[in-house]
């Protein structure tokens, strides 16, 4: 590697391209991403970089604004090779530390600490004395917390559960940053945040609905509330995942309906900008592919996350079929048409009330007055 090539993979290389405050970049500048990276790791399209058999691609890789997987199946051998840590592309963690606009004097909460980096830079900021990262897997914080003080800094670092992390005690924290998608905001997050605190998450209506998006909630007595700031996707908190391995209500199910459109009804599901709209606009529901036998392009599933049952088909040739309770496919069809008449706000117009005294979560469109939907917050 020759002395320019080396230029390209330093902090202030990466600072520099990242669309953030000065600020913000500057943390950026002064913290190494690589001293907190493994010497294994898999960028989001699951090359594998190993530092001893290639190091140039390696830091290379470090040293892209590319979200890089730490840790595969909750480190357990012989798996799928499903991403269970990562070190989170860094535009995206300058984005977030933007948006939970901190000061000096703020006591933070990270939630999920993985490499260790997003607390570095949370400490070059404010001070290790004002920082705590909770992580839930025990390995990851151990390693965390070596890489921390190798490069000089000294957070508090937990091994826990923060979905549950000091619940009952008094609020502690003037930000709370996760670095994990929920579908339900953890009661104890909203009780350890002082009022007029904040609660940056990326947050989903349910494990399995497309995509997230950045909710930024501003703590008020026995509430949190505040606007989604565009899309983001994230891993799932361990407590919240998908748990999987059922068969979709629909597998092996005949059609209590079917339908045949002039256009094909998988659209919206298959344009991530698209679905993420609609996650917001119906509630309750997943989504996934499946094929036909002898078929030559997949089909669209939808399945009611709701008591009431319910799941389509969606078929390139347009056809649609339905069962059960819910007419998911006609309703999606008018909360299109509802979005149209709303003269197609985007995913920034939506936002969300945690409602601790109710127990209540309500997406909201333009204020927290015009409500769409609510759901049990059931934790």
């Amino acid at each position: 590697m020759g002395q320019n090539d080396t230029m390209e993979y330093i902090p202030s290389a990466l600072a520099a391209r990242l669309p953030a405050p000065e600020h913000i970049r500057r943390l950026f500048a002064s913290v190494p991403r690589h001293r907190f990276l493994p010497d294994v790791m898999w960028s989001p399209d699951r090359t594998r970089y190993d530092r001893a058999a290639d190091p140039e691609a390696w830091m290379r890789v470090a040293y892209s604004d590319q979200a890089l997987t730490t840790q595969r199946d909750d480190g357990r051998e012989g798996g799928m090779g499903i991403a269970s840590s990562s070190s989170s592309a860094p535009s995206v963690m300058a984005r977030m530390l933007t948006t939970a606009d901190l000061s000096p004097a703020h006591r933070v909460l990270e939630v999920g600490t993985g490499t260790g980096y997003n607390a570095a830079l949370l400490c070059q900021m404010l001070g290790s004395s004002q920082v705590t990262t909770i992580e839930i897997d025990r390995g990851i914080a151990a390693t965390a917390q070596d890489a921390l003080h190798t490069h000089g800094a000294s957070p508090t670092v937990l091994a826990g559960d923060a979905e549950t992390y000091a619940a009952g005690r008094p609020p502690a924290y003037d930000r709370i940053i996760a670095t994990c998608s929920v579908s339900r905001v953890p009661q104890a997050w909203v009780r350890q945040t002082r009022l007029g605190g904040r609660i940056v998450t990326p947050w989903a209506p349910t494990p399995g609905a497309p995509g997230g998006v950045l909710a930024v909630l501003d703590v008020h007595a026995e509430r949190a509330e505040g606007k989604f700031e565009g899309g983001l996707s994230f891993m799932w908190a361990r407590g919240q995942r998908d748990p999987g391995g059922t068969p979709p209500p629909h597998q092996g199910a005949l059609a209590e309906s079917t339908d045949q459109q002039l256009h094909d009804p998988r659209g919206p599901w298959l344009d991530g900008e698209r679905s993420l709209l609609l996650s917001l606009l119906m509630p309750h529901w997943k989504f996934g592919m499946g094929m036909e036998e002898g078929g030559t392009e997949p089909y669209v599933w939808v399945a009611s996350t709701s008591a009431e049952p319910g799941w389509a088909r969606l078929h390139a040739d347009g056809r649609v079929e339905q069962g059960s309770g819910r007419r998911l496919a006609d309703e999606a069809a008018a909360a299109w048409e509802q979005w149209n008449r709303w003269d197609q706000p985007d995913v920034s117009d939506f936002g969300l009330t945690v409602d601790l005294d109710r127990g209540w979560q309500t997406v909201w469109l333009h204020g927290p007055q015009h409500a769409l939907w609510t759901m049990p917050r059931e934790t």
